[in-house]
């Protein structure tokens, strides 16, 4: 497919030099890169924002004019400029910074919106996605950058909240803690699926938060009309406010993403082999690093799951291992001490061994004595 969109480009670039006139052509088209061509969408990228911004703005609809003729079927034309900074101010992908492109755009906006305290229609915002379209990072991203305490629960934690406070009869407190002036965010909604009564008390929060000025944000995989065994009431409550979907990365925001986790080999001597793996990996942003990892340790990730290993031996190799580096006596890293040491060198003995293969079920049982 890029050696088609390539080909296409070469003879699309002397149709585009006609219409706009070589000055033009030379100053602002002649330097964009064609990176793929992925639903519908050709995706180039300009030398700098200036020129993408440019672009964009006047050429944008004439590119794609262009190009649907050549290649014979309706295209519709993205530019993306050329990161210049790879440093942690200039480039993260993380809960600070995330990677903002058209899956998560809107998301994104609506979420800069209520950092900046404007006025939104409704209080309510139910963003779905599917797993690994970055909605967690994007939720601690606006949770850093608020100035208000959150109120924050994930779908098994509140249900399991639910459940105390119903057998030891307080539910009407936890109605009025979840009522408080202040943001409230439910993460995986869709999983209080089933549980009725739970249900029904989350329409009557909503119904005294309506009247609040504070955002109630809920997030699920789901859009309300496709969760299962959910209540009418509740469902309804979900529509009437602002419901905005997350989708997998695009290709702008696979590759910024694995640009950012390269650093500045992907614009050197790494350029070609992230290109093609922004190209060719689609999925989540979990995927993308997965693959990354893989393509750039040539494979070895997964070597360790190809060796057999027997947990007490390794267990007592990193005991001895640690104890020797940090002057802990064997009996102390099984034994009861509270001594800051010992319990230091407990923590680096436990991290050791689970990346050494061994899972934690299993160091818990050595630590133990058992």
């Amino acid at each position: 497919m890029l050696a088609l969109l390539q080909s296409s480009w070469s003879n699309a670039a002397e149709k585009l030099r006609e219409r706009v006139g070589s000055a033009a052509f030379d100053a602002w088209l002649s330097e964009l890169r064609p990176m793929a061509l992925e639903r519908g969408v050709v995706h180039l990228e300009a030398p700098n924002r200036l020129a993408c911004e440019h672009v964009g703005k006047l050429y944008a609809s004439l590119i794609a004019e262009v190009l649907s003729t050549e290649i014979g079927t309706q295209l519709s034309v993205r530019v993306d400029p050329t990161p210049t900074a790879f440093t942690p101010d200039g480039v993260d992908v993380g809960p600070t910074r995330p990677v903002v492109d058209e899956a998560n755009e809107q998301v994104f906006l609506t979420l800069g919106s209520l950092i900046e305290g404007r006025e939104l229609p409704s209080p309510i915002f139910y963003f779905h996605g599917p797993s690994g379209s970055g909605k967690s990072f994007l939720l601690s991203w606006w949770r850093g950058h608020g100035r208000a305490r959150v109120l924050s629960f994930d779908g098994p934690h509140l249900i399991k909240v639910f459940q105390a406070a119903l057998q030891e009869r307080r539910v009407a407190g936890l109605r009025e803690e979840l009522s408080k002036p202040m943001p409230l965010v439910i993460d995986e909604v869709h999983r209080l699926s089933g549980h009725n009564r739970l249900q029904r008390e989350l329409c009557k929060v909503l119904e005294i938060r309506r009247g609040l000025r504070q955002p109630t944000i809920l997030v699920s995989r789901w859009h309300p009309g496709e969760v299962w065994n959910l209540d009418a009431t509740l469902r309804t409550w979900f529509l009437s406010g602002f419901v905005a979907r997350i989708d997998l990365p695009t290709l702008s925001g696979r590759l910024q993403f694995l640009r950012a986790l390269e650093g500045k080999p992907s614009m050197n001597g790494r350029a070609l082999p992230i290109e093609e793996l922004a190209r060719n990996v689609r999925g989540g942003y979990p995927e993308l690093r997965k693959a990354w990892s893989l393509e750039r340790d040539g494979g070895r990730t997964h070597e360790r799951y190809w060796q057999l290993i027997e947990p007490r031996s390794l267990f007592d190799r990193v005991q001895r291992r640690v104890s020797e580096a940090l002057g802990v006596s064997l009996e102390e890293l099984v034994g009861q001490s509270q001594r800051r040491r010992a319990s230091h060198a407990r923590k680096v003995l436990a991290w050791l061994c689970v990346r050494e293969g061994l899972n934690r079920a299993e160091v818990g049982r050595f630590l133990g004595g058992r």
